[in-house]
């Protein structure tokens, strides 16, 4: 897009689109990741409240 611009300049425009390319991409792995752990965390929620909701004591002594 410089046709003026030296060979360095152009390796350190490069560097850093790189840069921020791989930047960019390890936010959405962060964001990825902490969105499947709350997932997790809600489904264990959901199970452990179902669980507690069926619960009767003194059923198995029966």
């Amino acid at each position: 897009m410089h046709p003026h611009a030296s060979e360095a300049e152009v390796a350190q425009v490069a560097e850093s689109l790189r840069s921020a390319h791989y930047s960019a991409l390890a936010l959405k792995s962060a964001a990825a990741r902490r969105a499947k752990s709350e997932a997790a965390k809600a489904a264990k929620r959901r199970e452990t409240q179902q669980q507690i909701a069926q619960y009767r004591p003194g059923a198995a002594a029966a």
